[in-house]
């Protein structure tokens, strides 16, 4: 199968006006990730960059192995518009391989390590990486027989650089890829730098494509907007093969020159140990990450007051959470944000409470955001309409996918979230559900978020999903999917007479009760609804 071309990686949306108003503006600049580590590496090369599991990496460090790698690929011809895979865990490692990509002008592409061959084959078929870089084995797992069989379905070749073990055959260590010298570059800005595939909670996974100008601009304003300064350290539990661990926390981190505290394997009380120990004051995080950290704290009584600015969102967050955060020191700023978005509203640290307990914060600075009806017409306060965002921090297409591409990305830069919102005077923007998780039952709409929210309020219910099963009568019948606490007990009638007592319209409360051990997820947190569905009906597997 021939290489695909890399006039291939090419932005698809930004008009030349546009493009011209943001370099124009300053919100888009010549900055990279690369050149920002080595700037750093150059101002105070004994500052830490980067802390693991493994022990504790300084920005001068970083930019010479990251040197060295970057040498070693261009060697196997990585280049502008050549693809980097890079399915690592929270490591070291996975800093060093995404900053040498990108001095050299290639496009990262982040993998979740939870991956098997069904995402890869697809991923390597769309990307055609030159470089893959995986562990040995992790968690169990030897992804150097996956890229084997990977490669060989989906007919690519590229260099295996395998981490914290012996490499397969015609694979090589991560220390001799990252043995000789070099000097680190600083890439281009305005090209595609980073092609994310989407993590799962939709059937055909999108490759959403970034630039270093709107990847840069996006943690610039996220520093400037919390009020971060220069003592701030950033915690990320979050898997770095996903939008929310490589952009808000290994960029984030690097472009700004703070230590970057880096959790692999996910346990609330080693995370309050590390918060408490290296005084972490940011992270961006799921609020599955959230509800178990205030457990622990509960539990332990474990130091959290240094973590100031805890953005949470991509699942409800319910209020009470909110307040039990405070209890034990987090500040948690309530978030909207996408692969396709990056982060568009968040909360700020002077937010009201009120408002931090119940909305999704205000549009980051010179960032727009609108709710529409179904014809893209604006709705009016407070009214129920599909969340758009227009700014210097989206995406600029998908990659080899221009069908979706048309469908989601409108002439005058406005991106279709399909999100369903609502804004009011303040311009506080509140999700209420998506538009394709909408349930249609009997020609009536249901947003299953206003349900969860509603579950999540009962003691007995640790974790809610609500999903729309099929019916022949009426299309959608409604199925609330719930984990509940400790030696909890709930029957539907009990459910749907809370419901209605909430005021719960009929037409919306759930038909069928069902109490699982746990809900599948995806890497960063959100409930994979489809797998549900499928595990009720009996559909694919």
């Amino acid at each position: 199968m021939p290489e695909r071309a890399p006039a291939a990686f090419v932005d698809l949306v930004t008009t030349a006006e546009r493009r011209d108003r943001f370099v124009a503006t300053g919100h888009w600049d010549d900055q990279t990730l690369a050149g920002r580590a080595a700037l750093h590496a150059v101002e105070r090369p004994a500052s830490i960059a980067v802390i693991d599991e493994g022990g504790r990496y300084s920005f001068g460090r970083l930019a010479v192995d990251a040197a060295a790698l970057a040498g070693w690929m261009a060697e196997r011809g990585v280049g502008p518009g050549r693809v980097v895979s890079i399915q690592l865990p929270n490591r070291y490692e996975l800093v060093v391989a995404a900053v040498a990509a990108q001095s050299l002008g290639a496009v990262v592409n982040p993998l979740l390590p939870n991956y098997r061959a069904r995402e890869l084959v697809n991923v390597f078929t769309t990307v055609r990486p030159a470089v893959v870089l995986t562990p040995a084995v992790h968690r169990d797992f030897d992804h150097r027989d996956l890229i084997a069989e990977v490669t060989a379905a989906s007919a690519t070749a590229p260099a295996h650089v395998v981490v914290g073990g012996r490499p397969g055959p015609g694979g090589v260590a991560f220390e001799e890829a990252a043995a000789g010298g070099g000097r680190l570059a600083a890439g281009r800005a305005d090209a595609v730098s980073e092609v994310i595939f989407t993590s799962g909670t939709e059937a055909r996974p999108k490759a959403i494509m970034h630039t270093e100008q709107t990847a840069n601009f996006s943690v610039r304003v996220a520093y400037s907007d919390l009020e971060m300064t220069g003592s701030d350290v950033v915690w990320m539990p979050s898997p770095m093969g996903h939008s929310t661990g490589f952009n808000y926390g290994m960029r984030f981190a690097v472009y700004h020159g703070l230590p970057l505290v880096l959790q692999d394997r996910w346990d609330a009380d080693a995370a309050a140990e590390w918060i408490s120990r290296e005084r972490c004051s940011y992270t961006l995080a799921a609020t599955t990450f959230l509800g178990d950290l205030v457990a622990s704290a509960g539990r332990t009584g474990a130091d959290l007051s240094s973590m100031r600015a805890f953005g949470c969102g991509g699942a409800p967050v319910p209020p009470p959470l909110v307040d039990a955060a405070a209890g034990c020191g987090i500040q948690v700023l309530r978030l909207y944000g996408s692969t396709e978005v990056l982060v568009g509203t968040w909360n700020r640290p002077t937010t009201a409470i009120d408002q931090r307990r119940h909305s999704d914060g205000r549009s980051m600075s010179h960032v727009e955001t609108r709710a529409c009806d179904e014809e893209g017409r604006p709705v009016g306060l407070g009214e129920e309409g599909e969340l758009h965002v227009r700014g210097p921090n989206t995406c600029v297409g998908f990659f080899d996918d221009p069908d979706r591409t048309a469908q989601t990305f409108l002439p005058d830069g406005w991106v279709r979230s399909g999100d369903v919102v609502t804004i009011d005077a303040d311009g506080y923007v509140t999700v209420v559900g998506r538009r394709k998780e909408i349930l249609i039952r009997g020609g009536l709409n249901i947003a299953p978020r206003e349900i969860e929210e509603l579950l999540l309020q009962f003691d007995e219910v640790a974790q809610a999903a609500v999903i729309g099963l099929p019916d022949d009568r009426l299309g959608e019948r409604m199925c609330a999917c719930v984990v509940l606490a400790g030696d909890a007990t709930l029957t539907l009638d009990v459910t749907v007479d809370r419901l209605r007592r909430h005021g719960l319209a009929t037409y919306k409360l759930p038909e069928r009760l069902e109490i699982c051990d746990s809900l599948p997820m995806t890497a960063s947190g959100k409930v994979q609804k489809h797998v549900l569905v499928d595990n009720l009906t009996g559909g694919p597997r």
